[in-house]
């Protein structure tokens, strides 16, 4: 072996511990200090940058850029990567950029057409961009996927409303209360949907009946259950959600009772 092959073969052991030596450096911000952007740019396992993701945008610090940052470059790095436009789309619709979370969710669909959920996610977008047809078609679609999932029919009842379709609406909120019984004791989204169906309906008995039962719930409901119901969102602005949701629910009770007594 001449010299050139031998300074190549050193070259090339040296280059792959280099890249061990960096993903381990890697592992070692992350685990070790939780030092995410030193992680980000170290490593090129897409794998390891979704879990940063992740982090960002769920489970710690909240950070959407950040999160951000991540995904694109697990995306980079393994453009089919499960989850990577999801999570991308879901990024952007809370920042409220639609056109780009339309673009990542519809990419996430085409290049991972197991993920389903994604059509949750789409309906959402559809639906808040004021495209209520397409959101309705998404919507029953992921419940036709997932029928023991309550957010699906709230939202598609939502989507039913906005189009006139008071009667569907309040159908798909009993569906629900088949599908998932126990909803009926705990879930005051449901029964403020039902109200708000029944209150398009005239049928202003069962709007406050709904909404009475809508406001027993919410009042005792934990904070940590409104968190649940909405993953991605900023924790912190959590209490003023529920706050507000409860608002709703009281406005809704006292429009019920008004036009009830004044026919």
């Amino acid at each position: 072996m001449n010299k050139r092959h031998v300074y190549i073969v050193i070259f090339t052991v040296l280059f792959f511990i280099f890249l061990s030596y960096r993903e381990s450096l890697a592992q070692y911000a992350w685990i070790k200090y939780g030092n995410a952007g030193a992680a980000i740019f170290l490593t090129s396992n897409a794998q390891l940058v979704m879990q940063i993701g992740d982090h960002f945008f769920n489970r710690g610090g909240y950070d959407l850029d950040r999160a951000e940052k991540a995904f694109r470059k697990a995306v980079r790095l393994e453009p089919d990567i499960p989850m990577g436009h999801y999570q991308l789309a879901r990024i952007y619709f809370v920042k409220g950029e639609t056109e780009r979370a339309l673009e990542e969710i519809n990419l996430e669909i085409t290049l991972n057409q197991w993920n389903l959920r994604s059509f949750y996610i789409r309906g959402l977008i559809y639906g808040y961009g004021k495209r209520f047809e397409a959101a309705e078609n998404d919507f029953r679609r992921f419940i036709e996927w997932t029928p023991k999932e309550w957010a699906g029919y709230n939202d598609l009842a939502w989507v039913l409303a906005e189009r006139g379709k008071y009667a569907d609406a309040a159908s798909t909120i009993k569906k629900a209360f088949e599908e998932i019984p126990e909803v009926m004791k705990n879930n005051p989204w449901l029964w403020n949907s039902l109200g708000v169906a029944y209150l398009n309906l005239e049928d202003y008995i069962k709007a406050e009946e709904a909404f009475l039962k809508a406001e027993e719930i919410a009042v005792s409901m934990p904070l940590a259950e409104w968190l649940k119901a909405y993953p991605g969102n900023d924790s912190d602005n959590a209490s003023k959600g529920l706050e507000n949701f409860k608002f709703a629910i009281q406005a809704n009770l006292k429009k019920s009772r008004i036009v009830e007594k004044s026919l």
